[in-house]
């Protein structure tokens, strides 16, 4: 059982290792930061809504918000990463095609 522990530890390591890796470039750490603060705009725009025109309601709603995502089986990191990364794939994609258009209108 011990050795079970030990390997899931290291699993568990190794993903936060390699995630650190993904975020350490900035552009990266700016994408994740923009996911972050798009997922969780229904919060921030009902908790401000609910304050601007005083309804408990609002308010109300921004927090169930807020308790969906902070739930035990709602994936709201891994959902932001897997956006964060495949926005980052797809921005490697463009830079890597318009250095080939780049490179073959050279050659001409």
């Amino acid at each position: 059982m011990k050795k079970f522990f030990c390997h899931i530890g290291q699993r568990i390591k190794s993903f936060f290792k390699w995630l650190w890796d993904q975020l350490k470039d900035w552009r990266t750490l700016i994408i994740f930061a923009i996911v972050l603060l798009i997922m969780y705009f229904p919060a921030y725009g009902f908790y401000i809504l609910s304050l601007v025109f005083k309804n408990k309601w609002l308010a109300g709603a921004a927090t169930i918000y807020v308790a969906f995502w902070a739930g035990p089986f709602t994936p709201f990191f891994p959902l932001c990463i897997a956006i964060t990364l495949g926005i980052k794939k797809i921005f490697l994609k463009l830079k890597e095609k318009k250095k080939t258009k780049k490179n073959n209108i050279k050659n001409l």
